[in-house]
This record gives structure tokens, C-alpha cells and sequence, in this order.
């Protein structure tokens, strides 16, 4: 059942006096009509009672009134004959009368019990009826206070609602400002990326025109130095031309059969901090170590145990790359800090620093001979640097970051760079010709080359976790080294051939030296015992030991007893 409520509704323009009289009006309509038949039956049997009990008064004082003319007539007694038969019929009519009377009054009595009994029902009706009204009115002012309080709750939820429609209305103005704000970055980013892309044309048109020029600059040099050298030697006669630098070169070290390493010889830090690169001298009887403390350090095994003999300084930032010459006269260092330095063996001092890199240097090789090196780097560019006249004579514009290089041909006559880069392609440059001659391209990007004994296969690590075996002479992979646990652990970690050619040895993420058989590509042995990615191995030239260095500084001398 709905009651009304006592509260205002908005927009009603009734007074709250009407409103209250209105609600006790209605209150008292639903608290009295339901129970309106109880009480009209209630007065009218008490109305009946009231008569019923003046009717008996009545019938008890005609009863006493006739008793009292019974006793009347029976003092009175005999007289005459005719008087006793008159008494005696008037007796019996007054007894028939009062025997009726009694009957009435019989009845009445019962009639009485049967309306006390309707009463007493109706009694208890009527304390059940109001013990319903009660209860109905408890739960009325239950319900009324749950009404009250649901109607704060209401208002309070209405604010919260208008409270936050409009925190959404200022989301959605906000976004809408920010939809406007990133349509507008949009358009000026799509501008700035066009500014930029025809920017970056510009510049590489404009480095291809300086590589030209400094190319031009370069062949007049040499054009001039050539007719310079014709007429010296046209003056000269018969004399013979003195070189300065002796090109009867020493043959190479030669390897019959190197051995597989199966133990630590010696162990020890090479530099204070991260180690980069390694190299073992074309000769055998030193090699090199690079790290990120700015220093190259010669190292001579002695023994089980490994000296370093000479600490070689002038970097600005981490060395990342080592090369002998093919007299072992030179040690040539890639750098960090946009430089190639070149230093002495004998005297330890720096010879040569090439500067003209952009961005930092990660490989470097001497070309052919001492008097040439190429060089790669962050700045997609591979430079050929002749030594004689301190100068870079070539710029080749690779399009992607190199990270190694070598070079492809064998001795001085040497005229093919191969490099390897981050877009995972290995190119052939032809130091006669504009463009690359050929590309192979691999799963991942490379990480390094490494040239066999014969000059007739490279070892290309990449970070696909495998290491290929090209055949140059074919330029297609004839040998895949791959195994379940060898994982690649950066994008410079040097992979090595044996000296023989016969092995192939690489460093993994953690730790473990991996080293495969050329011919069937089957995993012949594993190392652990480095503690963290092996960046560099390097095998001595006549097979006797192998070398390794991890990014936590330690090297390992490994042999096979």
C-alpha cells in the first residue's frame, strides 16, 4: 500500500500545512475504514444489550409486583367459594405469565450469553486488529524512514550523477581538445617527416658529392704523385726507387692440423672493465686484447700462465675491433670515440689515427698491406685509408651500420672488402667500382666475418643464432653451424676459423665456447667456463692453444692438455 510522502516534490506549489493536513486526512481514512463495520457491529450489540438488560429490569419488577400480589391474595385468603376459584384462576394466569415471562427472560438470558460471546469475538478481533495496526504501523515508520533515508540517498545520487555528468562533459571536452592537439601533432609530424626525409636526401646527395670530390681530390693526388714518380724515375735513370716499407713480406705461418682445446691453460683479466675484442698475431707468439677501459694490451703466453708485455693508450672511449698487419709490425684498433688508431709492437706508440667517421667505429682491417686499411661503422660508411698519405681516399655509403669487415683476395693484391651489417646483409665492394657487386642476405644481423686459411670460404655469425659457411667462390652458404644451446649474445660477438680451416669456434650468451666441423657441421666440442656472453675467439696460427674473452673482463687460454 502506497503512503504519500510528507516531503516537497519539485514544482508542487501547495504549502506544507495542506500537505500534512492532506496526509493525516489520508492516514486516518486508511487507519479507520477498514475497521468501520467492526464498530458499527460493536455499538449496535451493545445497543442491543443496553435494551436487553432494561428489558429484564422490567420483567424482574413486574415478576417482584406479581409476587407481591400472589402473597396479597393468598393472605387473604378464604371468603367465599366463588372468591378462591377467581383467586385460583388468576393465580394460574399470573403463573402461566410469570412461566412465560421466565421463558423470555430465559431467552433473553441466552440471547445475552450469545452477545457477550459476539462481543468477546469481536473483542479479540478487535485487539487483533490492532495488534495488526501496530505492527502495520511499525513497519509504516520502518518503511517511512527507509523512505527518508532512500530519498537522501536519491538527492545524493542525483548530485553525484550531475556531478559527474559534468566531469564527463569536461572529458569530453578534453578529448576533444586532445583529438583536436593530436590531429594538429599528426599533420606537423607527417610535415616534420617529409622535412626530414627530403633533409636526409639532401645530405646523403650532399656526402655522395663530397666522397666524389675527396675521391676527384684523391686520383689528382695520385695522378700527380704518379707523374712526380715518372719523372723521378726518368731523371733517376737506372737508379732504383727506395721504398719505405720493405714489400718482401715473410711467409705466412702455416698450420697442418690444429688441435681441439679440452682445458684452461691459464685465466686471467685482461682489463678493468668490459673485453671487446681478441686477435691472435699472424705469427703466433703474441696477441691483443681490447676492451672498454680505453686500452689495447699485448699479451705473450709463457707457459700456463699469459704476461702482458706492453699496454697500448690513446683511445678516448672503448676499442672494439683488433688487427695485425701481415708482419705483425702494426696493431690496428676500431674505437668508440669516431677514431682508428694504429700502434707500433716495437716501440708501443701510436703511429696513425683516422679520423672521419661520424659515429663510432666497430671493425677495422688492414687492406692488402700496412699501408691501407678499411674501416666500417654507425654512420653506414666504409672508408679506405691510405697510410702514406694520412688521408681517406674512399667513402663507400654501405645504407646500413657495419659491424665487420674483411678483406677478400689474399696478400697486396687485395681489391674486394666484404662487410657485414645490421640489416642483415653481407655486400662485396670492388674498390674499383661505385656500387656493391654482390649481397647475400641471412636470417639476422651480423655480428662478424671471419676468413678461411685457403681465402675460399668465410665464417659469418649472425643473430639468428647460427653460424654460416659461405663459399666465396660460388657466394652461396654450403654449411649451416647450429645448436640447441648456442644463443647469440650480442651484436658484435666475433666467431672464428680454425687455423687448418678444419673447425669453427664461436661464444655464446652464457658463457659456453662452441666449436663445430667445418666439413659436416657437426658440434665437436663445448667449453664452459666463462661466466657471462664470450665476445671474441681467437685461435693461434699454428693451432697450439685458442683464446677467448668474456664481457666481465676475463680471458681464457685453452689447449688440449
Amino acid at each position: 500500500m502506497n503512503r504519500p510522502s510528507l516531503g516537497l516534490v519539485g514544482g508542487d506549489t501547495r504549502s506544507w500545512r495542506r500537505l500534512i493536513l492532506d496526509s493525516l486526512r489520508d492516514r486516518n481514512n486508511i487507519e479507520t475504514v477498514p475497521f468501520q463495520d467492526i464498530v458499527n457491529s460493536h455499538a449496535k450489540l451493545l445497543d442491543s444489550v443496553e435494551s436487553l438488560r432494561l428489558q429484564t429490569i422490567q420483567l424482574s419488577v413486574k415478576n417482584e409486583k406479581l409476587r407481591q400480589e400472589n402473597t396479597a391474595l393468598e393472605i387473604q385468603g378464604g371468603g367465599s367459594a366463588g372468591g378462591d376459584i377467581k383467586a385460583n384462576e388468576r393465580i394460574t394466569g399470573l403463573e402461566k405469565k410469570l412461566f412465560k415471562l421466565q421463558e423470555e427472560l430465559t431467552e433473553l438470558h441466552r440471547r445475552k450469553g450469545e452477545n457477550a460471546q459476539q462481543v468477546v469475538d469481536l473483542s479479540t478481533a478487535l485487539q487483533t486488529r490492532e495488534k495488526q495496526n501496530q505492527a502495520h504501523e511499525i513497519k509504516i515508520n520502518d518503511l517511512e524512514s527507509s523512505a527518508v533515508s532512500l530519498r537522501s540517498a536519491n538527492k545524493s545520487l542525483e548530485q553525484t550523477i550531475v556531478d559527474m555528468q559534468q566531469a564527463n562533459q569536461a572529458l569530453v571536452d578534453e578529448h576533444q581538445t586532445l583529438h583536436l592537439l593530436c590531429t594538429t601533432a599528426e599533420q606537423e609530424l607527417k610535415k616534420v617527416k617529409i622535412e626530414n626525409f627530403d633533409l636526409v636526401n639532401r645530405w646523403v646527395e650532399q656526402k655522395r658529392k663530397d666522397a666524389d670530390k675527396v675521391n676527384l681530390e684523391n686520383d689528382e693526388w695520385r695522378t700527380q704523385k704518379q707523374a712526380q714518380l715518372r719523372r723521378a724515375l726518368t731523371e733517376a735513370g737506372t737508379h732504383s726507387l727506395s721504398s719505405s716499407v720493405d714489400l718482401e713480406l715473410p711467409p705466412p705461418t702455416v698450420c697442418i692440423s690444429a688441435s681441439l682445446p679440452t682445458a684452461v691453460l691459464s685465466r686471467f683479466d685482461a682489463h678493468d672493465g668490459e673485453a671487446n675484442a681478441l686477435r691472435f698475431s699472424r705469427c703466433g707468439n703474441f696477441f691483443a686484447t681490447g676492451g672498454a677501459d680505453r686500452k689495447v694490451k699485448l699479451w705473450e703466453v709463457q707457459g700456463d700462465r699469459c704476461v702482458a708485455f706492453a699496454t697500448l693508450t690513446g683511445s678516448n672511449q672503448g676499442v672494439t675491433a683488433i688487427d695485425f698487419d701481415y708482419n705483425d709490425q702494426y696493431v690496428l684498433g676500431s674505437c668508440n670515440d669516431h677514431a682508428t688508431r694504429i700502434w707500433s709492437v716495437h716501440d708501443h706508440r701510436i703511429k696513425h689515427t683516422l679520423t672521419g667517421h661520424s659515429n663510432k667505429v666497430y671493425a677495422a682491417k688492414f687492406f692488402g698491406d700496412a699501408l691501407h686499411v678499411v674501416s666500417g661503422g654507425h654512420d653506414r660508411t666504409i672508408k679506405v685509408w691510405d697510410l702514406r698519405a694520412r688521408a681517406c681516399n674512399r667513402t663507400i655509403f654501405a645504407g646500413s651500420s657495419c659491424h665487420d669487415l674483411c678483406a677478400y683476395g689474399g696478400g697486396m693484391g687485395s681489391n674486394t672488402i666484404i662487410s657485414g651489417h645490421f640489416d642483415k646483409k653481407i655486400r662485396f665492394w670492388d674498390t674499383r667500382s661505385e656500387s656493391a657487386t654482390n649481397e647475400i642476405t641471412l636470417l639476422g644481423r651480423i655480428t662478424s666475418l671471419d676468413l678461411s686459411p685457403d681465402h675460399q670460404s668465410m665464417l659469418a655469425c649472425a643473430r639468428d643464432d647460427c653460424c654460416k659457411v659461405i663459399d666465396l667462390r660460388m657466394n652461396q652458404t654450403k654449411q649451416t653451424l647450429h645448436y640447441i644451446n648456442y644463443k647469440v649474445g650480442s651484436d658484435f660477438t666475433r666467431a672464428s676459423f680454425s687455423p687448418d680451416g678444419q673447425y669453427a669456434s664461436a661464444g655464446g650468451h652464457d658463457g659456453t665456447i662452441f666449436i663445430w666441423d667445418v666439413l659436416t657441421g657437426k658440434l665437436v666440442k663445448s667449453l664452459k667456463e666463462h661466466n657471462s656472453n664470450v665476445t671474441a675467439v681467437s685461435w693461434h696460427a699454428k693451432g697450439r692453444f685458442m683464446a677467448s674473452v668474456e664481457r666481465s673482463k676475463k680471458c681464457i687460454i685453452w689447449s688440449d692438455y
